[in-house]
């Protein structure tokens, strides 16, 4: 299977676009709870996606490059980190790769993870963080768009004033050929892996 390079930079050029976009539409709110911040936060991507043409999907599954070990705790196995995992949004377009994208509240989840492989899979990739100081490292080929919300204590609600013009954007870099390279080996050991773990009796006691 050849190996198609991502556009140099697309994740970053899509997170202003996406700005830009939350810029002309006056994106605000007021007063909502984390939930219901991030519900409409996700609706305004999925927003933007359609008025360019793309096909969202929300919850999308992906699968991470590496396998994950099984491991036993207590009175069960499970998987670490489980085979599959889903995306907050995957946005399909028939003129390149899709992207992936993710919108966190904190830098405290499995984003940046999801998004790395995305990435090195050529997939343009979109972290959203909104609200609080941003301290995560970016892998390569992962765009950062802060939204700057406040919040009220207690009980927390943040409102989230109109995006101003100026970006809030920051890059990972460039994924390297030679790492996509890597990567896509990787990817096709883990699919092998897969599938003879998926062959395999299943042992007694639950699996997660």
């Amino acid at each position: 299977m050849a190996i198609e390079p991502a556009e140099a930079g697309e994740s970053e050029m899509l997170a202003a676009a996406l700005h830009t976009y939350l810029s002309q539409t006056r994106f605000a709110f007021t007063d909502l709870t984390g939930a219901q911040a991030t519900r409409r936060i996700t609706l305004a991507v999925t927003e933007w996606a359609v008025s360019s043409g793309w096909r969202p999907r929300r919850e999308a599954p992906m699968r991470y490059i590496d396998p994950p070990r099984q491991r036993n705790g207590g009175c069960r196995t499970y998987w670490s980190p489980p085979w599959s995992a889903y995306l907050d949004l995957r946005l399909l377009r028939d003129n390149g790769p899709p992207v992936a994208v993710e919108i966190d509240r904190t830098d405290d989840s499995t984003a940046v993870d999801k998004l790395r492989d995305e990435a090195l899979r050529g997939h343009p990739a979109l972290w959203i963080r909104w609200h609080g100081a941003v301290r995560a490292e970016l892998p390569f080929g992962v765009a950062r768009m802060r939204l700057p919300t406040r919040s009220n204590r207690p009980p927390a609600r943040y409102s989230l004033a109109p995006i101003g013009t100026e970006p809030t954007v920051t890059f990972g870099g460039p994924v390297t050929l030679d790492a996509r390279a890597d990567a896509h080996q990787r990817d096709q050991q883990r699919i092998v892996e897969e599938k003879r773990v998926a062959a395999l009796p299943r042992p007694r006691g639950p699996i997660w």
